[in-house]
């Protein structure tokens, strides 16, 4: 009886406690779910508000690069549901949010099962591995974008493949988790059936940027004709998109009529006055060309200026990650692909034709205010140093150059006596170029910084990769060498490194509150004018007709040149003065006596005169009884002119006269 009193306590007590047990775990267990309930709820009420809303496909491509991305980058739950919940979900499709839920639930339902940090940790680490998995077997045939022909579609037999895979690999991880088995499938249903979202919606978002592209590409040509054609198209299958919207706007202010104004109008009050936001900037621009074309230059001109206020937060979408231009970056492998990146860059940051100040700045030079129109184009180069973005900065100065044109260049019309030296640095990691910029002109240049622009092997002419100097320097002083520290060009293009042994070429942007100019080495303008030879051989017409323009304005020059014998203390120089207005030429000067062709060694603007030196004629002068004629060459883009100097009895010379070279 004792024995079997002993046994009963026995089996009372070890029941007793393995009743404890199982109690304990059970508040553990719902514990962890209700934590878990709450660690997920934002997110889940996030994309719950997000029910009912006209889908927006720019909008629901940055969502399904948002999961890979988020998910590639964030190393906590707590930080990627954090992501999910700040997310704006609003115009992304139902199937997509529903896509999206079923995860979440499936993710919820394993971590829940939870109760140790270490195997919440754990839950996330595999939950995460098996959805990019999963999502790494969409498959994409062929290209789209400008030509579609890309279709998607997921590969299940390879998701299958490569989730044995993973679970072998995850072995150890897979061990510390509860019930496991149990969700897995749930979870892998649920990556599968996001995946084919994933395609289905990757592939309309293809039809869409086939007709958007080839838009864009139609409005860098001005066939506004197309350019209503392809967005049109494109706004039938994404009626809530933007870029199309402003494409078509473009197209319609250009055709002029009252009846395309009004739908231009029409089509832009929305973007503009912000009820449908994303594209404000760009639609102010826009209405301000529209109302300058219907004759208001006073609305225009605040249309304007209201767009410049507005572009720093637009710009700044530029730098999200999450920008669906991001994912389409082949398309600058191709010339008419990078055109279409860089047209959509220049709305989003106001560059070049989007820029609102350079178009101010053209209404100042209209109505003969040369000192407002300076001071836009420099707010806008102002605006462009503020922003941190110099990647369409090229984009800036092409137009500026372009429509401004001598208005423009007569800010600083002595660009190329700034003269650009980028040398390897003897020290420190990785490739860095020392920055220096020559100023060879009397005018100092204040509030400088110096944007480099790189051309490294496999990009297109044209193309570049854009890096800011060290510091902004208080001034480039006159007649000095100013320094603007190293730069790192260490950088990838198309995924592959690239240092100084890649570089292609080099130039730089200097801008200054006194003008935003090119500074270029001497290797880079003697190309140019190589390149512009063998333009003026390909059309004679051409290359006459510009030369003609010019003409005029070099024989003045010569008219008004001084020439001199400068004794020297080893050989004597010729120093010939020319008037300043000479620079507007750009030009490179080499001097002919003979047979001899000799470089200035001195070259410098001073004042209203260019001042040049040939040290090496002096032993010619000296050998020659009878000097002879001296012929200054003076390449430039714009064709090669040549001023005849001959000597006077008196020991001077004297201007011959002017002819042009073929």
């Amino acid at each position: 009886m004792v024995a079997g009193a002993v046994l009963a306590v026995l089996v009372l007590g070890g029941g007793g406690a393995w009743w404890w047990w199982q109690a304990r775990e059970q508040r553990a267990l719902d514990a962890a779910a209700k934590a878990a309930e709450a660690e997920f709820a934002p997110a889940i009420a996030r994309l719950a508000e997000a029910e009912g809303e006209p889908v927006d496909i720019d909008k629901t491509i940055r969502v399904l690069h948002q999961v890979d991305e988020s998910m590639r980058h964030q190393a906590t739950l707590h930080e990627f549901l954090a992501s999910v919940a700040k997310e704006d979900w609003r115009g992304v499709p139902a199937d997509v949010l529903e896509a999206r839920q079923a995860i979440l639930d499936a993710q919820l339902a394993l971590y829940s099962k939870q109760t140790e940090l270490e195997q919440q940790e754990a839950a996330y680490s595999l939950t995460r591995d098996l959805i990019l998995t999963t999502l790494s077997v969409v498959a994409v045939e062929g290209e789209g974008g400008i030509t579609p022909d890309a279709s998607f579609k997921v590969d299940r037999a390879a998701a299958e493949r490569r989730l044995e895979e993973l679970a072998v690999a995850e072995s150890e991880r897979r061990g510390l988790l509860r019930d496991v088995d149990e969700h897995e499938r749930a979870l892998i249903e649920a990556s599968l059936r996001y995946a084919t979202v994933w395609a289905e919606w990757m592939e309309e978002y293809d039809r869409v940027c086939h007709h958007r592209d080839r838009a864009w590409m139609a409005s860098a040509a001005e066939d506004w004709d197309a350019v209503e054609r392809e967005a049109r198209a494109a706004i039938r299958l994404a009626p809530q998109e933007k870029e199309a919207h402003m494409l078509l706007a473009r197209a319609l202010i250009a055709r002029g009529t009252p009846e395309s104004l009004g739908e231009a109008d029409a089509l832009l009050a929305p973007f503009a006055d912000g009820s449908k936001p994303g594209a404000m900037a760009p639609a102010l621009l826009l209405r301000g060309t529209l109302r300058q074309a219907r004759g208001d230059r006073v609305g225009a001109a605040e249309d304007f200026r209201h767009a410049t206020l507005a572009y720093p937060t637009q710009a700044a979408r530029l730098d999200d990650v999450l920008d669906p231009y991001r994912m389409r970056s082949a398309l600058r492998k191709s010339r008419a692909g990078a055109g279409v990146v860089e047209s959509y860059s220049a709305t989003m940051v106001g560059a070049g034709w989007f820029s609102p100040e350079l178009h101010l700045a053209r209404q100042a030079y209209d109505r003969g205010d040369r000192e407002a129109g300076k001071a836009a184009v420099i707010d806008h180069f102002e605006r462009r140093r503020a922003q941190q973005q110099w990647d369409y900065i090229l984009t800036d100065l092409a137009w500026a150059e372009a429509v401004l044109g001598d208005d423009f260049r007569s800010i600083f019309p002595e660009e190329s006596w700034l003269d650009l030296h980028a040398e390897p640095t003897l020290f420190g990691v990785g490739s860095k170029l020392d920055l220096k910029v020559d100023n060879r002109s009397s005018r100092p240049l204040k509030n400088a910084a110096l944007v480099l622009c790189v051309r490294f092997t496999d990009m297109l002419g044209g193309d570049y990769v854009t890096f800011s100097g060290e510091r902004t320097v208080p001034e480039v002083a006159a007649k000095g060498t100013t320094s603007f520290g190293a730069v790192d060009i260490d950088t990838e293009v198309f995924g592959k490194p690239r240092s100084e042994d890649d570089i292609v070429e080099l130039r730089a942007i200097l801008v200054t509150d006194d003008g935003v100019l090119w500074v270029d080495t001497d290797k880079y303008e003697a190309e140019m004018l190589a390149a512009a030879k063998v333009r003026h051989r390909a059309d004679p017409a051409g290359a006459a007709e510009e030369r003609d323009r010019w003409s005029r304005l070099v024989d003045e020059a010569g008219r008004g040149a001084a020439l001199s014998r400068e004794k020297g203390l080893v050989q004597d120089a010729l120093e010939i003065q020319l008037p300043a207005k000479l620079v507007w030429l750009r030009p490179r000067f080499t001097l002919r006596y003979g047979d001899a062709t000799l470089e200035a060694d001195t070259n410098v603007v001073e004042g209203d005169k260019i001042v040049l030196r040939f040290t090496g004629i002096g032993d010619l002068l000296t050998r020659d009884q009878a000097p002879r004629q001296a012929d200054l060459v003076c390449d430039s883009v714009f064709g090669t002119f040549v001023l005849s100097f001959g000597p006077t009895p008196d020991g001077g010379w004297s201007y011959l006269g002017a002819r042009t070279e073929a």
